[in-house]
């Protein structure tokens, strides 16, 4: 059985993640989402070899590395939870999320004697080598109906300060990664007492699997039947206009593209962000997608820029949605942050 803490150790020549080794497999210019998990390679700075992003520790606490099952009975759940900083030579800094059944959720943070933190969709931490902070995560969950059993997954997000403001190279490389827990379960004894319901986008495109997009993940089928693109899910935001390094909002508005390709079949939420906040596009709140065997799934996305600042941060993270949380090992994933210039 899966251990329910998470460590993370990342170096920019050097990027280890529960023992595994990862790389970019990303194509510059291409139209073509990155692998999940496959953190692209840090810009290079002249003169470094090298350059530490940090180690770190996250996970539910637990008796057990069993799945947990919370019993949400109309009251708030609280989840016992550990954080701990795991690098002698710097801070590990890095946003926590929390998603139910692939949605975006709100929590708050109590500490033991009850003090805490408000509510909000990330809290950032700052870790030094081995402080470990422990507390409770609180919530009413968004989503969910008496009766069902449905998947709660925590996932971090590295350095999420970072942001990119060169127009000349608008690259975030391995800033932002996202690494997840394994996902632990919610029974619904009560109804989600969801005030204002969130809307779902279900108007996406699908076609096949573009030859390109084999071709980058290097598709190899043995019997005809599996293949490479069997075995995670790709996802990826592509932009408007003939360059792919940046998304450009013009009077307000900016258009770019959602993919979501691979894995096993499942349903997927997916949430686009803005500066790290969920953001309503094609006047919903998240967009609902499968991913049938050979098929990629697009949405086309026109967002409201006019409140955002000159350089912003934009990505998506994809989340599967009911009990596919327990077929999709790679969920959630994330696409590459990019730069959205509000001209």
């Amino acid at each position: 059985m899966r251990n329910n803490i998470k460590v993370i150790a990342v170096l920019a020549s050097l990027c280890l993640l529960l023992a595994g080794c990862f790389e970019s497999k990303e194509t510059p210019g291409s139209d073509l989402p990155d692998k999940p998990g496959a953190a692209a390679k840090i810009f290079e700075e002249e003169g470094s070899s090298s350059v530490g992003m940090g180690m770190f520790s996250f996970g539910i606490v637990a008796p057990n590395a069993d799945r947990q099952v919370y019993a949400y009975t109309g009251q708030d759940l609280h989840i016992p939870f550990k954080v701990t900083g795991l690098d002698k030579d710097r801070t590990s800094d890095f946003g926590l999320l929390v998603y139910v059944d692939g949605l975006p959720q709100p929590y708050s943070i109590e500490q033991k004697g009850g003090s805490g933190e408000e509510t909000a969709i990330m809290h950032q931490f700052s870790l030094k080598n081995e402080e470990t902070k422990e507390f409770e995560l609180v919530f009413t969950p968004v989503a969910g109906k008496k009766g069902d059993r449905i998947g709660v997954v925590f996932a971090a997000i590295l350095q999420p300060d970072y942001k990119s403001e060169n127009a000349s190279k608008p690259n975030y490389g391995i800033y932002h990664s996202l690494s997840a827990t394994v996902p632990q379960e919610i029974v619904m004894q009560s109804d989600a007492p969801a005030a204002k319901p969130l809307q779902a986008y279900t108007k996406a495109e699908v076609v096949d699997i573009p030859q390109a997009a084999k071709d980058q993940a290097g598709v190899f089928v043995t019997d005809g039947s599996t293949d490479s693109l069997d075995e995670s899910v790709t996802v990826g935001l592509v932009p408007e206009g003939a360059d792919q390094s940046y998304i450009s909002a013009v009077n307000g508005k900016a258009k770019f593209r959602f993919q979501i390709y691979g894995g096993v079949e499942a349903t997927y939420h997916t949430t686009i962000y803005v500066n790290h906040k969920p953001v309503r596009i094609n006047g919903s709140d998240y967009i609902v997608t499968k991913t049938p065997k050979g098929k990629m799934s697009t949405v086309e996305i026109e967002l409201d820029t006019s409140s955002f600042e000159k350089w912003n941060t934009v990505y998506a993270v994809s989340a599967a949605a009911g009990r596919d949380y327990l077929t999709a090992t790679d969920s959630p994933v994330k696409t590459k942050s990019m730069s959205l210039r509000n001209e």
